[in-house]
């Protein structure tokens, strides 16, 4: 009877390349440079228009660059994360300084007092 020696080769993980987040650094890139452009034509708009739907929408473009960077930062420290070995849910930490600076500008502004009406 002779033994059978049994070799496991270890699991490698799937990781994500340096040309894999080099593309999607590009692609970030070229994506806020397209949401600038828009931001600027809307401020054309907004500046041309007088009715102030048009121009809530127009600043409202404002945020668009905002949201491209956080989605950004969001994906690659998840994906960096998990090829880490941890947690993605940790990628959520990112949003600590939003809530933060949300919170310091409601402090900026006073409360007001209601006044009882008789």
């Amino acid at each position: 009877m002779s033994e059978q020696i049994i070799t496991t080769q270890p699991v490698q993980k799937k990781t994500m390349s340096r040309r894999a987040y080099s593309i999607f650094t590009v692609l970030f890139i070229v994506t806020f440079f397209f949401i600038t452009v828009i931001v600027k034509a809307g401020d054309k708009v907004a500046a041309s228009s007088y009715e102030p739907e048009v121009q809530t929408i127009c600043t409202m473009l404002h945020l668009l660059p905002i949201i491209t960077v956080f989605l950004f930062s969001f994906f690659c420290m998840a994906r960096r994360l998990r090829d880490c070995g941890k947690n993605t849910y940790c990628a959520w930490f990112i949003l600590i300084p939003i809530f933060g600076l949300g919170y310091v500008i409601y402090l900026c502004f006073p409360k007001r007092k209601v006044l009882a009406q008789n």
